[in-house]
């Protein structure tokens, strides 16, 4: 009998996918720049809607603003996330900003932000790897390295 309660319980979904909650306006820091490419950081506002707290362990995600692809950002982090909590995840990737310019997207107009890719987590000692999907239109605020 004990043995079909933990395999029940492993059967079952520890915990499902957090949501992406990003404000209207989405802050991207400018770390550097070179030859063209920009290393940039964006701090996501993720929210755990479950019941269970997880260690979140990573991940890869390709991001995209309108029709233009940013690029993919390997997340190499791993941290405690607490039962129904809200969380920040730091996601850093260098673009090509030359090639971004010529797209004249308007920041201020708000353009089409698309996250795809996956997650690591785990909880009471189960390993996951969840589907991440976020589309939502966005105002960038940009933050340079240094004062104009």
């Amino acid at each position: 009998m004990a043995l079909s309660g933990v395999l029940s319980f492993s059967s079952c979904t520890v915990f499902d996918t957090p949501e992406i909650r990003e404000p209207d306006e989405m802050t991207v820091q400018i770390l550097s720049f070179q030859d063209a490419k920009a290393n940039i950081r964006i701090e996501s506002h993720c929210h755990n809607q479950n019941g269970i707290g997880f260690t979140f362990k990573g991940g890869e995600l390709d991001l995209m603003l309108d029709s233009f692809k940013l690029g993919r950002a390997i997340i190499d982090t791993s941290f405690k996330v607490a039962a129904h909590s809200d969380f920040m995840v730091p996601i850093q990737l260098t673009i090509d900003a030359a090639e971004m310019g010529k797209t004249n997207m308007d920041f201020t107009k708000g353009v089409n932000v698309t996250v795809d890719g996956k997650m690591k987590g785990s909880a009471f000692g189960i390993n996951r790897e969840l589907p991440i999907h976020y589309e939502k239109k966005h105002t960038i605020n940009l933050i340079l390295p240094y004062k104009l």
